[in-house]
């Protein structure tokens, strides 16, 4: 009666193999991707497109010329910085 709380034997399963100890080797450093904060381009229709952000603007030569005239105004209105 008592032989039925000894442990059985074990004979036919292998044993786990000893661990061995693995040299710490650094990942590889991901490269970040590459942000593009604005795009010029040519649409199909004879325009210019530029996209910033989720918003494009699709200019003619007029629109182009008006865009590039409010810069330059808006740019002398700022101070002059010091370096």
């Amino acid at each position: 009666m008592f032989d039925w709380f000894k442990k059985p034997g074990y004979s036919n399963v292998l044993p786990f193999p000893e661990p061995k100890a693995v040299p710490y080797i650094e990942p590889p450093k991901q490269e970040s991707k590459a942000r593009t904060y604005y795009t010029f381009g040519f649409t199909d229709d004879n325009r210019m497109a530029f996209t910033m952000g989720y918003t494009t603007l699709t200019m003619n030569r007029e629109g182009i010329q008006s865009l590039v005239d409010q810069l330059e105004f808006f740019k002398n209105q700022l101070r002059e910085e010091e370096e």
